[in-house]
C-alpha cells in the first residue's frame, strides 16, 4: 500500500463522515421546518374553531347543548378587545405618602 491510496482512503471516510452529519443536520431542519408549519395550523383551527364556536352561542344554543353534540369548549379565546382592568394599579413611584 502507498501513502497517496491511504490518504484516498482516509479523506474518503472523512468526506463519509461529513455527509452523514450534514445529512443528519438537514433532516432535524426540515422535520423543524415541519413542525413549525404543523403548529401554524393548528393554532389558526384552534382560532377559527373558537370563532365557530362562539358563532353557535350566539345562534342561542348553550354550552351543554354543545357538549351534548360533543363539541369541546374552545381553549383559545377569539380574539378581540382585551378587557378593562378592574382595579388600577399605582406604581411605587406615583404614590403618595409620609415615608419612614
Amino acid at each position: 500500500m502507498d501513502i497517496n491510496d491511504i490518504a484516498a482512503k482516509a479523506a474518503a471516510k472523512i468526506d463519509a463522515a461529513r455527509d452523514a452529519k450534514v445529512n443528519a443536520v438537514k433532516n432535524a431542519a426540515a422535520s423543524s421546518v415541519e413542525l413549525h408549519e404543523a403548529q401554524q395550523l393548528v393554532i389558526a383551527a384552534e382560532q377559527k374553531y373558537a370563532k365557530d364556536y362562539q358563532s353557535a352561542l350566539r345562534a342561542e344554543w348553550t354550552e351543554a347543548d354543545l357538549r351534548g353534540f360533543g363539541l369541546d369548549t374552545p381553549g383559545r379565546k377569539v380574539g378581540g378587545r382585551p378587557r378593562a382592568k378592574k382595579t388600577a394599579r399605582e406604581s411605587p413611584s406615583t404614590t403618595t405618602g409620609s415615608e419612614q
